[in-house]
């Protein structure tokens, strides 16, 4: 099938949850499709990771993105009733490429990864739409709104409902939506029934992810996620203000490693705690997740499923996160998965875990299995193929 891939952004390096999603969708599909790949660039320092991108695609078009002039966009077109990330991904450039790729060559197929790209080929009926929501961003916002700050809860409150009236708008237009959990999925079909969503998993490469026979740091705790994005700030945040210190009154030389890309000016304080430490990137994730005792992942709100949990649980870590996260995971609680969202109830679970080999041992490996069992990129492969199968007999009708 010949297919039209759309990003927002470079789909590489995999180190945040939508470039991961967006490059392994790509990895998985490269061998059976020829793809097309329009990105948006922020800058001219990520051209040079476009080598790693062109084993899976057939071509790869790249439109830069200014931020100054689209941040411009946004204000000068405040009053208009869509979301504002609508306006600030929208481009003349993007446009014309993609209507000069769709008049010139016969795509079958178009994905759009995240809602923002949609317009690109929301009028090109001839092809079939597949937009890849991820998560219903509009469900994480109100869930974010108690945690935010005066001025950003202000904006959200404005944006939220704008976002919502798009999400239902581009499930209705689109051939197909995509989501990465049955909650999000039930949050949609309550208001248009009707709607053709799949849900297309992330998945985690168990081969690259995996037990090693080293030694654990003992009284160790571990946080993974990309340090730019606010429900893992606010998580770091609750974690080393309101449950480390409660860990600690138990067990004196607890430590947490925070890990993850680009770490703001808000996390780099938490450094400044005692055992804390701010690693921000490291390229061996693997080691690092083999180096810990207990996972941990107290995100207070969010969407679909988060990658940073699978990631661990195939490690063969211990996990404790909120019930929030569990949601879209569905792991057994207190086998696979250790849950609570009160800071106490989660120092209780850490201190248990740490506290006891024998439980994380067995927690790790039941852990590894669930996500072996649920979580493969493979999924997208399977759908795709259905829709090739669809539009082939389309074609001999």
């Amino acid at each position: 099938m010949n297919l039209l891939f759309l990003t927002p952004r470079l789909p590489y390096p995999p180190d945040r949850g939508d470039r991961l999603r967006a490059f392994h969708f790509l990895r998985q599909l490269a061998g059976e499709h020829q793809i097309t790949l329009v990105s948006f660039v922020a800058n001219e320092a990520e051209r040079p990771f476009v080598p790693a991108l062109q084993p899976y695609c057939q071509a790869v078009h790249l439109v830069e993105q200014s931020a100054w002039r689209s941040a411009t966009a946004v204000f000068r077109n405040l009053y208009r009733p869509e979301p504002l990330q609508l306006l600030y991904y929208q481009s003349i450039a993007m446009r014309q490429l993609v209507d000069h790729l769709v008049a010139t060559q016969p795509f079958d197929a178009a994905y759009v990864h995240l809602f923002r790209m949609a317009p690109y080929v929301a009028h090109h009926p001839q092809l079939y739409r597949i937009v890849d929501l991820t998560d219903v961003i509009s469900r994480e916002i109100t869930l974010s709104l108690p945690y935010r700050s005066l001025l950003w809860r202000t904006i959200y409150r404005m944006e939220q409902p704008r976002i919502w009236r798009y999400e239902q708008q581009v499930v209705q237009q689109f051939e197909e939506s995509w989501l990465i959990s049955e909650a999000d999925k039930g949050v949609l079909t309550a208001v248009y029934p009707q709607a053709n969503i799949h849900i297309i998993p992330n998945g985690v490469d168990t081969d690259q992810l995996k037990p090693l026979s080293r030694l654990r740091q003992p009284n160790s705790l571990l946080f993974v996620g990309h340090l730019g994005v606010f429900h893992n700030v606010d998580a770091v945040r609750f974690l080393v203000e309101e449950v480390l210190p409660l860990v600690q009154q138990h067990v004196p030389d607890c430590t947490l490693n925070v890990v993850g890309a680009g770490p703001t000016e808000d996390v780099e304080p938490f450094g400044d705690h005692f055992g804390v430490k701010i690693s921000g990137f490291v390229a061996d994730l693997n080691g690092v997740l083999n180096e810990t005792a207990v996972f941990v992942a107290p995100l207070r709100f969010s969407a679909g499923i988060q990658n940073k949990v699978l990631e661990a649980m195939a490690a063969g870590l211990p996990v404790v996160t909120t019930s929030n996260v569990n949601a879209g995971l569905k792991a057994a609680v207190g086998e696979e998965i250790f849950v609570a969202d009160d800071p106490a109830q989660i120092a209780s679970q850490i201190i248990q875990l740490l506290r006891d080999q024998p439980l994380r041992e067995r927690a790790g490996r039941a852990a590894r299995q669930f996500v072996r069992q649920h979580y493969s990129w493979g999924h997208v492969s399977g759908r795709l193929a259905q829709i090739q199968t669809t539009l082939t007999n389309q074609k001999m009708r």
